[in-house]
């Protein structure tokens, strides 16, 4: 039988990975055998609570994540301050139907809105306004009112997946995408969005200061999901901004039933007692800090982080306790191992992301780079979203050129089943590279697209290298985003445990790699052809939404 001679190529130095294969090995098995990320998710879910920013629950997270990091070996723990605002608590609340009938209701709070100081009843009413003349018809009415926020949603039957696993279609459609990078929150705007946005503003003020006038009682508003979820929201932290009147979330079926009892002319009535209470002792928030150093003299940093802070509805399992978990076992996993890596690798627990990623942006701002305040005071007092400008140029800073990239999880519980790139398409062979030895656990699909609303965006929006993974979707946003039941219960363990392997093996390479991740250009200020491209784009679009019989400006009190 003759036999075939095969080449001996299997692992030449020129095709071997340049991923360190022995400490992937090392890697799974304390993340797989050895892990401690559920006992953290757990502390901070069943021990902790829900972490409302600057709430007394997320100064002991900011307290016992810091002690947790020291404990397990980690460097130069500190509590980073910022300036956020007021802190607010609840500690009890119910609302009931007591007219026609008798009825038990489910409610939350929205958070920084007052308490009842005990119960309160009043009879209900349909306050559906969006402009200053809406306004003048209820004057003189409303005294004593428990306010319904608008009119109902229609309950339509499911039309999405409850729960999801990405599909080999969806991944590999994930990669066909346009490369263009996303371009920053703040140099997207238009004029006419921001325009919108400060009509708004300005009615919402316009709207507290009548709802005080008028005396009105309580407002109650629906939630945005249905089948008993309910979705929690805030009002302004800022000093001097506080919400007027005691305000409460109900589910949609609640909120239905009430409408129909004011259809047939049954006058409801409905008694609320909110214990709420403002803490004004501290006006800072603060992020969580701390370090692996590093072997190198060049001071260069990797990163990694989570927000640490959650709503108040229920625990902030998946949103974000899952990444928390996950981002501090990454780095635990990396200590127990004695890594020593060349460059200091820091782990970074975000407070005031649900608010508008405060804590992240007031660390890049202080640390990394900076950008421009309006000089006109009265510009300055708004939200920074309201500024005309997001401020040019971009001043980067000491640190700036030593980072070389930021990993954030934010997206559930899931799994890792890639990367998104925001545009940054030089890293791509770098990723697929650090996949490699964990291609059993994860497709390692490299994605061009951009992914919002987290703190990597406080890095990206900078020019610093700022990614999230893709995950699995799970139920995260069909039932937990914000929701009164996003508890430990829903979380999968094997997939954070993969997460938080996946995790510790990408920050090993970044702090080990010969070089600093590539990036893109450094955002610059949008010339007048595009601003006014961009104008025009979003005039046309609005054109369209109105002519489908849509609003072209949310004017509700929802912050």
């Amino acid at each position: 039988m003759k036999r075939l001679l095969l080449p001996v190529m299997l692992f030449s130095p020129a095709t071997a990975l340049a991923a360190d294969l022995e400490m992937a090995n090392k890697i799974r098995h304390e993340g797989f055998y050895q892990s401690e990320v559920m006992h953290t998710l757990e502390h901070l879910t069943d021990k902790i609570g829900p972490r409302l920013t600057a709430s007394p629950q997320m100064v002991k997270a900011n307290h016992w994540t810091l002690q947790q990091l020291k404990d397990w070996g980690l460097k130069n723990t500190e509590l980073h301050p910022f300036d956020f605002g007021r802190g607010w608590s609840s500690e009890s609340a119910s609302i009931m139907l007591t007219g026609p009938r008798q009825q038990s209701l489910h409610g939350i709070p929205v958070a920084w809105t007052p308490g009842t100081q005990g119960a309160i009843t009043g009879e209900v009413m349909l306050f559906d306004v969006n402009t200053s003349a809406d306004l003048a018809a209820y004057a003189g009415k409303l005294a004593g009112k428990v306010l319904l926020m608008g009119e109902d949603l229609k309950i339509e039957p499911p039309k999405t997946v409850i729960f999801e696993r990405l599909s080999a279609k969806k991944l590999t459609d994930m990669k066909d995408y346009d490369t263009s990078a996303r371009a920053s929150y703040e140099s997207f705007m238009t004029k006419a969005m921001r325009d919108s946005r400060m009509q708004s503003y300005k009615f919402n003020k316009e709207l507290d200061a009548f709802l005080q006038k008028e005396q009105v009682a309580a407002v109650i508003y629906r939630s945005s999901r249905q089948g008993g979820l309910v979705r929690v929201f805030g009002k302004s932290h800022r000093v001097g901004e506080t919400f007027p009147v005691p305000a409460m979330i109900i589910e949609q079926e609640d909120y239905s039933l009430l409408l129909r009892m004011l259809d047939r002319k049954e006058q409801p009535k409905l008694t609320l007692d909110i214990k709420a209470r403002f803490h004004d002792e501290d006006m800072k928030s603060y992020n969580t800090i701390a370090e692996i150093p590093g072997s190198d003299s060049n001071g260069e940093v990797v990163m990694v982080g989570a927000h640490l802070d959650s709503w108040h509805a229920s625990d902030g399992a998946v949103d974000n306790g899952a990444g928390v978990a996950v981002a501090m076992e990454a780095v635990r996993i990396l200590t127990k191992l004695n890594v020593k890596p060349k460059r200091t690798i820091r782990i970074a627990l975000w407070s005031g992301e649900e608010q508008g990623l405060y804590g992240s942006r007031a660390y890049v701002n202080d640390f990394l780079a900076s950008r421009p305040e309006p000089k006109d005071p009265a510009e300055k007092a708004l939200p920074r979203y309201l500024w005309s400008s997001p401020g040019w140029p971009i001043a980067p800073k000491a640190a700036y050129n030593k980072l070389s990239v930021y990993f954030n999880m934010d997206n559930g519980s899931g799994k890792f089943r890639g990367i998104y790139t925001e545009g940054n398409v030089a890293v791509k062979p770098v990723f697929t590279d650090w996949f490699g030895p964990y291609s059993d656990l994860s497709t390692g699909t490299i994605s061009p697209l951009s992914t919002g609303g987290t703190d990597h965006e406080s890095f990206d929006d900078v020019g610093l290298p700022g990614f999230q993974f893709i995950q699995d979707p799970l139920d995260y946003s069909t039932r937990l985003h914000h929701t009164h039941i996003d508890s430990i219960d829903h979380v999968v363990e094997e997939d954070l445990k993969q997460a938080s392997v996946l995790m510790a093996g990408f920050l090993y390479e970044a702090a080990m790699a010969d070089k600093m991740l590539p990036r893109k250009p450094m955002p610059t200020q949008p010339s007048k052809v595009q601003q006014q491209q961009k104008d025009l784009e979003a005039a046309k679009e609005r054109r369209l939404r109105e002519l489908e019989g849509k609003k072209a400006l949310d004017t509700k009190a929802v912050y």
